[in-house]
């Protein structure tokens, strides 16, 4: 957990990094599963395997906001993917699935993120994914296959049903051209003719199955309850902390604000957001004074991980705890994270 207190840096007001996709193609991956590839104009911005894009979406009449994993490798084609699931409740992703075509427009922001397979300190790798999850960590794959093909890679992938299962005939191909890459997939729900791992992740399962996971560099993404398991199966097996990593996007329990300053104002601080004014209580985020008072900034985790909900500190000062969704250089350019700064001042911020 970082806490900092910034300060508006002279003369720096970063404007929008909002791009155009145009969607090229579309592919059903499963019953409920599609990989969108999207052509951006003016050619592909630079991201590492594993980053994520913040979607600008116009649905019934409201501006949404959501982060989605990419699941494709930097190359040359031009283009970007992402492999989404549709949720029954979720109205984006369900939008994205049955209105979306082919040469629609969308805006998005530029790829971030801090989950990258470029981070890696080892050689040993286990590549750890539930259900929707697995989008990243193909990106990762794909990027390995192209640059590394040698590399000691385990995937474990979790899904509901074999027919759930992700990528699984390019994993099948990928292992022909990467001799040290083994696949287990383990289904809750297995069906006649299913001769792979069947039940819930487990410690005596993950032994079978990846047998030496404690002594590998995990990069894990899934249901928030998965990676739990997995980070907890992993220290139990002897695994160092700082060698499992996940992605999220979820919201996770929070933890506790700083204390309100003695001399914070009773009626708290103004905040300027373009043609839009609000007032953030003492002790209050930027991002619960907004959406408080029905004014949209991106989110997604709201815990200071995934770095959805980054504006830029154009004036004023703030007090800023997250728990790693934003980089020390993105802080000295003058980035700040809605959902973990609470203001110290009057201030003024930009999407």
């Amino acid at each position: 957990m970082s806490t900092d207190l910034l300060e508006a840096p002279a003369a720096i007001a970063p404007s929008a990094d909002l791009l155009t996709l145009i969607v090229a193609e579309i592919r059903p991956e499963t019953h409920d599963v599609k990989t969108f590839v999207f052509h951006p104009e003016g050619g592909v911005p630079p991201y590492r395997a594993g980053q994520s894009m913040t979607l600008k979406l116009a649905i019934g009449g409201e501006t949404l906001f959501r982060t989605f994993s990419l699941a494709s490798a930097p190359d040359a084609s031009g283009t970007i993917a992402m492999t989404i699931k549709a949720h029954a409740t979720g109205q984006a992703t369900r939008w994205l699935h049955d209105e979306l075509a082919v040469g629609a427009r969308l805006e998005a922001r530029s790829p971030k993120g801090r989950f990258t397979i470029e981070g890696r300190t080892t050689e040993k790798l286990a590549l750890v994914s539930a259900g929707s999850g697995a989008s990243p960590l193909m990106a990762m794959l794909r990027h390995l296959a192209a640059t590394a093909p040698d590399t000691d890679i385990y995937w474990l992938h979790a899904a509901r049903t074999p027919r759930d299962i992700l990528f699984a005939r390019e994993l099948a191909a990928l292992q022909a051209r990467m001799p040290h890459l083994k696949v287990a997939m383990v289904v809750s729900r297995p069906e006649p003719g299913w001769f792979g791992f069947s039940g819930r992740l487990g410690r005596r399962m993950v032994s079978v199955a990846l047998p030496d996971y404690g002594r590998r560099e995990v990069f894990c993404c899934g249901p928030t309850g998965f990676m739990d398991e997995a980070r907890l199966i992993h220290a139990a097996e002897g695994g160092a902390r700082d060698l499992f990593h996940i992605e999220h996007f979820g919201a996770v329990t929070p933890v506790a604000p700083p204390p309100v300053p003695v001399d914070a104002p009773a009626e708290g601080y103004a905040v300027t957001l373009g043609d839009k004014s609000f007032t953030a209580q003492p002790g209050e985020t930027l991002l619960q004074a907004a959406t408080r008072q029905t004014i949209v900034i991106p989110c997604g985790c709201a815990s200071g991980m995934c770095g959805t909900c980054r504006v830029s500190l154009v004036s004023g000062a703030v007090e800023m705890q997250h728990d790693g969704g934003i980089s020390p250089e993105e802080e000295a350019q003058g980035y700040i994270l809605a959902c973990s700064s609470r203001p110290r001042s009057d201030v003024t911020i930009a999407l």
